[in-house]
């Protein structure tokens, strides 16, 4: 419920429909995921709690865009700062709520038959997801531009 309601209340006049759109795309895409994959792999609620809570960052992020949330707004202020950090948040979990769900995944499956290769290989993990996403973006920054120019 909390998802739906963050998510009705970001759609709604967001900074830029476009950038809303991009910047949720992800928390939308996990919805389907973690319906279908429910009954097959039921992950622990320490997971769907974080998932929710990326969600949200998300969403919360698409709607203003990450540069311009206002409590972050505020923080800056407060600490005497130029800039707005809430894309810190957004890169915090960006890495390890990913982190937190592949060693589940990787302990659960026994993909990695010695433990103590377990915390290289999430990193590896963590590293690819987020190098791929920055990637995806830069690509369609790129897009964006060219359709614009």
């Amino acid at each position: 419920m909390t998802y739906f309601a963050v998510l009705i209340w970001s759609g709604v006049n967001p900074k830029d429909q476009f950038t809303w759109f991009l910047e949720v795309l992800p928390a939308i895409i996990a919805l389907p995921v973690l319906f279908f994959t429910f009954k097959s792999f039921k992950l622990t609620s320490l997971s769907y709690g974080l998932i929710l809570h990326h969600c949200i960052i998300l969403i919360v992020g698409g709607h203003y865009t990450y540069a311009e949330v206002p409590l972050f707004d505020w923080v800056a202020e407060v600490t005497n700062s130029g800039r707005n950090n809430y894309d810190k948040i957004g890169h915090l979990v960006q890495g390890f709520i990913p982190a937190t769900l592949a060693r589940e995944i990787f302990i659960r499956l026994n993909v990695i038959k010695v433990s103590y290769w377990r915390p290289f290989l999430i990193c590896c993990f963590v590293l690819a997801l987020s190098a791929s996403y920055e990637l995806i973006e830069w690509w369609v920054a790129i897009v964006t531009a060219l359709r614009n120019f």
